[in-house]
């Protein structure tokens, strides 16, 4: 019966001593109490809120999930044909000065950038953002010309 060995470079024996003592003091090793870092990019990585696209014959509605959220604290810009929801969730630092910690983290937070394309011509003008409960709510308005361009084509038995 072979015995197979697995042999490791005499450098990694360090970390890996290192990164067992550690795991014993957090065993989670930040996951829950830090947002996820990826090796090689700069910052940490936000969230994704869910956003809902709509169209009828005058114009695209976003709706936009952003529970916790002021409107203060989401941008919503156009540019090129392309409109982009950006903002940020800070997470709530309370109860730190009453001896209370957290155990577990369930809500996102963090820098979150939305981008959507338009293929179709719009009013940029008349763009508008409503925030209520926690929903954002942005209406593209199309331009006569798309609407004209837009029709139902009859699919023909052969």
């Amino acid at each position: 019966m072979a015995t197979n060995l697995i042999r490791r470079p005499a450098w990694a024996a360090p970390m890996f001593a290192s990164r067992l003592r550690t795991m014993f003091d957090d065993p989670f090793m930040g996951a829950l109490t830090e947002p996820l870092k990826l090796e090689g990019l700069p910052e940490s990585i936000g969230w994704m809120p869910a956003v809902d696209v709509m169209e009828n014959g005058n114009e695209y509605m976003f709706k936009v999930e952003l529970p916790g959220m002021k409107r203060e604290d989401v941008t919503v810009t156009w540019e090129k044909e392309v409109l982009t929801i950006r903002g940020e969730k800070v997470r709530e630092e309370k109860g730190k000065e009453n001896g209370e910690r957290f155990h577990l983290y369930e809500r996102t937070y963090g820098e979150f950038n939305r981008t959507f394309t338009f293929p179709a011509a719009v009013v940029p003008d008349k763009i508008t953002a409503e925030m209520t409960d926690g929903i954002l709510t942005v209406k593209v308005p199309k331009a006569p010309e798309a609407k004209a361009a837009s029709r139902r084509i009859e699919i023909k038995p052969k």
